[in-house]
């Protein structure tokens, strides 16, 4: 892969900054970083519940008190979501098909002096239900972001969300039109699958990332 011929992605995230190298020559769209992951790492360290913060409403807190609880990324690339989420304190596994793998390494290497501990990494392809099991579902947070963009693997993801997620869980979903075609399918698919379907509002994501063509939803199996 020819990372050094694509820009570097830098996230500043929880005291630290975080930087992503991509190749945006691949045919894999999941090695190159894409702003939903950006968007939704934002979003979450604006509404982390911290010890010293003031006492002001914070409708999220309960979704985003991450200490107990188990999560895993799907699609997650280069890994800037997954990484974000884990430097501010959520026990996530990250995934992503074979050809993607290199990338999310090369990444976890480079970010290695900013993190914790190591996180955890698997191959996973949505369809393949041995490994979805050798994940030990069920997760109390399934994220993703910018995933998205093809009609023939919308139906797998969603499906692959339904066998993650808790029955008392949370999927965090990074949110940007890509193909119209996928975009219906994954919307109808949803819709018959989770009866709760949140759109954080625009003004609720960080400021600096609340860009208008993107947009992060909680889904749940229960209301």
């Amino acid at each position: 892969m020819r990372f050094t011929d694509s820009p570097v992605v830098e996230l500043p995230v929880g005291g630290a900054v975080l930087t992503f190298q991509q190749d945006n020559g691949s045919m894999h769209v999941g090695t190159s970083v894409w702003p939903c992951s950006l968007v939704l790492v934002k979003f979450v360290d604006r509404w982390l519940p911290r010890p010293s913060a003031a006492p002001d409403p914070n409708p999220y807190a309960d979704l985003l008190r991450f200490p107990g609880k188990r999560a895993v990324e799907l699609g997650a690339g280069c890994g800037p979501a997954g990484l974000g989420l884990f430097l501010l304190g959520l026990d996530v596994v990250l995934t992503d098909i074979a050809p993607v793998m290199p990338a999310l390494r090369r990444n976890l290497k480079r970010n290695r002096s900013a993190l914790p501990r190591a996180p955890k990494h698997a191959q996973l392809y949505w369809n393949n239900s041995e490994q979805i099991r050798a994940l030990r579902p069920p997760f109390d947070l399934v994220i993703a972001a910018d995933v998205v963009y093809m009609e023939d693997s919308a139906a797998q993801l969603v499906s692959a969300m339904e066998a993650l997620v808790a029955d008392d869980g949370a999927i965090l979903l990074g949110y940007q039109l890509r193909s119209p075609e996928a975009h219906q399918v994954f919307w109808e698919l949803c819709h018959r699958t989770f009866p709760v379907i949140e759109k954080v509002p625009h003004e609720d994501l960080h400021p600096d990332y609340a860009y208008e063509e993107t947009d992060v939803y909680i889904f749940r199996k229960r209301k």
